[in-house]
């Protein structure tokens, strides 16, 4: 099975190469550099803790864990924006934390340099955590425990951001939305995104937390959407047909001219107006997939507004999401240096 993927994947780069060659990427992705990028999104806190599974407990069906380690990531809209600063010269970031423990000094120092960050905070709440515990032998996670206030913010919270969006959104060339689902983007904040933004790139999240009401489709025209295949099937209730189906499907209903689907180890399919373009995963290992998706849905929306080839914009997507498959967590993140030498790589 791994082989035939990986057949599949030196099949697609060697006609991305025959096509493209690396000073043309090259300078694809210099185009990025001079963008004004207004990021906003839920502030997640990754905290891994590695333990030593030891065996079941004697007085109690449970599992018995030796404490190892622990490690934060800055994870969900910090990671996105921490991505993108890496390709562009300077990025504003919106966001929200709690009153409780809010961290803003780790989520400061985590930021890059270029990173210009704007918190509001939520009253009566905790910056968001998400504590995953990791088996410390083979990396496999055990389970994980939430820290987080999701109901909606207040009136008044709501309106402060308003106001402060109204000023500053149209300073900017894209604004890039992570919507976790944990909280803070309301429907007036979702309105007001599509109504002043010059080019809105959306990733409305699905997880547990908020299964079944986070869909992408509560936002009206945006210019570019990246979604998992589940987060594209749910609004449609395709929960079987074939995903290519799908895809033509969802096009029509939600009116959308340009948008990603992940497919995991299958890799992806990218839609841009009537042309469908499906590219596979390029990396046959994979240590974390946590933040993946994030990192491929951040240098994607800097492609699609950039007007980098359409047959490119997957492939150096799916490189991104190559890297950050291989990183734990988002303890680092995919530098410009790294995605050229990826893609080198690759098309060797």
């Amino acid at each position: 099975m791994k082989s035939n993927k990986m057949e599949e994947a030196q099949k697609h780069s060697n006609k991305i190469k025959k096509k493209h060659s690396m000073s043309k990427i090259r300078r694809e992705i210099d185009k990025f550099r001079n963008l004004k990028v207004l990021v906003i999104g839920d502030t997640i806190l990754d905290q891994y803790v590695f333990v030593w599974p030891k065996g079941r407990a004697i007085k109690d069906p449970i599992l018995s864990t030796e404490y190892k380690y622990q490690e934060v990531y800055p994870g969900g809209i910090l990671a996105i924006a921490n991505h993108i600063s890496n390709f562009v010269n300077k990025v504003k970031l919106v966001s929200i934390v709690g009153d409780k423990n809010s961290r803003v000094n780790f989520i400061s120092k985590s930021l890059n340099k270029n990173v210009d960050l704007k918190t509001f905070t939520k009253k009566n709440s905790h910056t968001t955590v998400k504590k995953r515990y990791i088996d410390y032998a083979r990396h496999n996670k055990l389970f994980k425990v939430e820290y987080m206030n999701d109901k909606p913010i207040t009136n008044d919270l709501s309106n402060k951001i308003l106001r402060f969006l109204d000023k500053e959104i149209q300073k900017y060339d894209l604004v890039v939305v992570g919507d976790f689902g944990h909280g803070f983007i309301n429907n007036e904040i979702r309105k007001k995104l599509g109504e002043k933004a010059k080019f809105l790139a959306l990733n409305s999240q699905s997880n547990s937390a908020n299964m079944g009401y986070n869909y992408f489709n509560l936002y009206d025209n945006p210019s570019f959407v990246s979604t998992s295949e589940d987060e594209f099937r749910l609004p449609l209730s395709r929960r079987f047909e074939p995903i290519e189906d799908v895809v033509k499907e969802g096009r029509n209903v939600f009116k959308l001219n340009s948008f990603l689907v992940t497919l995991g180890k299958h890799g992806c399919i990218f839609v841009n107006k009537d042309k469908i373009f499906k590219a596979p995963v390029l990396t046959s290992s994979v240590k974390d997939t946590v933040g993946a998706g994030d990192a491929l849905y951040a240098i994607a929306a800097l492609c699609v507004y950039s007007n980098v080839d359409d047959e490119l914009v997957p492939f150096i997507a799916n490189c991104a999401g190559g890297i950050a498959a291989n990183i734990m967590g988002n303890k680092e993140s995919v530098t410009k240096e790294s995605l050229l030498q990826f893609v080198k790589d690759v098309l060797k």
